[in-house]
C-alpha cells in the first residue's frame, strides 16, 4: 500500500514539474544561434515567439532557432511542444512574415 502511494506522489510531482517547465518555456522560449543577432532583432523575435501558437491549437514554444540574418531580415524557426515548427522572418520596418506554415517535425 505504501509503495503505491509513493508511486502516485512521484507521478504527481513529475507532472507538476513538467507543467511548470512548459509554462516557463511558453513565456521565455530558448533562442539558439542568436549570438550575432542585434539586440533589437533578438527582442522582436523573443516577443513574437512567446505564448501559445493559438487558442484553437495550444502548442507551446520550446525554442527558437535563428536560421539566417540577411541585411535587415532575420529568418528563424519556432519549435513547438508537442509537435510542429513554423518558419518565420522579421524585417525591422515591415514586421513579421510566415515563411513556412505550421508543419510536423
Amino acid at each position: 500500500m505504501e509503495s503505491i502511494r509513493k508511486r502516485w506522489i512521484i507521478i504527481i510531482a513529475a507532472i507538476f514539474i513538467l507543467a511548470l517547465a512548459l509554462s516557463v518555456s511558453a513565456e521565455h522560449p530558448l533562442i539558439v544561434h542568436g549570438e550575432d543577432l542585434p539586440q533589437d532583432y533578438y527582442s522582436a523575435v523573443q516577443s513574437q515567439a512567446k505564448g501559445l501558437y493559438s487558442s484553437r491549437i495550444p502548442l507551446i514554444p520550446i525554442f527558437v532557432s535563428i536560421d539566417d540574418l540577411e541585411r535587415d531580415t532575420v529568418f528563424y524557426t519556432i519549435h513547438y511542444f508537442p509537435f510542429g515548427t513554423v518558419g518565420m522572418s522579421y524585417i525591422q520596418g515591415d514586421g513579421y512574415n510566415i515563411e513556412k506554415p505550421l508543419t510536423r517535425w
